[in-house]
């Protein structure tokens, strides 16, 4: 049994009212609420030998500091769909903080000091065993062994110095992770095949972003600028997208944005985007893996009825359908 395993077994004691459900004690399911530091969570579980993966919503109505005193080392892949959250060593004297819409690999020994959140939060967590983790580096991806001689030496540290942006591909497997129709025999491979996929695409998306660094953009056309604006949008078009962030962030006013993108793309900026997300959530439905209230929720819709008035605008028909489909065929 991992050193892991027993602290999360400590970890359920503390939710008496949860569900379980799974095929073996290698595999299990567990649904459960919680409250942690007066913060109340919805919590979801999936157990691995090597590792376990959560999902939690936590209700926050304003910025709270939280103090940590944990005797337990924290190993975790982090991706902060919704919320913020900042943690301060207070031995290491050092801030590790995950924005909204980002990821990173965190280790921290015997975390003190204190967190911060500042509004609702729906985080995503792979929390590893330290040994399954070690092997699986030494084995499969040997380049993440620098991030190894961290963990020996007991230090603070995260893969990225800044939290980077969570792309179209890592929203895909967690999706796939958390809700997915795989036999219960199968889950375990069919996990550890997932969590390989997301720790290639972390190490991917740090290697793309030193090739081409953003600050080279500056001294770039407008041409060339908005063909980066392009290729940047179309792998993060699940992200909040907003004209000022743009602006700031490839060096182009807001007029020139949107008068030469419509120019050189013959659509408006915000129709391109939209196209994206609905094209995306045309293909999720139709997988038959996703409810229509997953895909309006990473579409970043409120309410799934608004949703489901735009799909049906843009398709002709509802969402529904294209589930119906699979019940009929059944």
């Amino acid at each position: 049994m991992s050193l892991l395993y027993q602290q999360y077994q400590e970890v359920l004691k503390s939710i008496p009212n949860r569900i379980e459900w799974g095929s073996s004690e290698l595999y299990k399911e567990r649904y459960g609420q919680f409250v942690f530091k007066n913060i109340p969570i919805k919590q979801k579980f999936i157990d691995h030998p090597g590792f376990i993966v959560s999902y939690g919503e936590w209700t926050i109505p304003k910025e709270v500091k939280v103090p940590i005193d944990n005797p337990q080392n924290t190993f975790k892949l982090m991706f902060e769909l919704e919320g913020y959250s900042c943690f301060t060593d207070s031995k290491a004297k050092q801030q590790i903080e995950v924005p909204q819409d980002c990821f990173n690999l965190i280790y921290v020994p015997k975390a003190k000091g204190y967190l911060k959140y500042k509004t609702n939060r729906k985080v995503v967590e792979v929390i590893f065993d330290e040994a399954y983790f070690t092997q699986l580096v030494q084995d499969k991806l040997p380049v993440l062994l620098p991030f190894i001689e961290l963990i020996k030496k007991r230090k603070t540290g995260t893969l990225f110095s800044q939290a980077k942006v969570i792309s179209i591909e890592m929203h895909q497997l967690l999706l796939m992770i958390l809700q997915n129709d795989i036999h219960p025999d199968l889950k375990q491979v069919y996990l550890e095949t997932k969590i390989i996929e997301l720790l290639l695409l972390s190490v991917q998306e740090s290697l793309e972003r030193v090739v081409t660094p953003l600050e080279n953009v500056k001294s770039m056309s407008d041409a060339d600028k908005l063909l980066h604006i392009k290729t940047w949008i179309d792998n993060h078009f699940l992200q909040e997208i907003t004209f000022s962030m743009l602006s700031q962030r490839f060096y182009i006013n807001e007029y020139k944005l949107k008068k030469y993108f419509k120019k050189y793309y013959h659509s408006s900026l915000i129709r391109y985007i939209r196209d994206l997300r609905f094209e995306y959530a045309y293909q999720l439905l139709a997988s038959q893996k996703f409810s229509v209230n997953k895909v309006a929720e990473l579409l970043h819709y409120e309410y799934p009825q608004h949703f489901t008035i735009a799909f049906k605008k843009k398709f002709n028909k509802a969402p529904s359908v294209l589930i119906q489909k699979k019940k009929s065929l059944t």
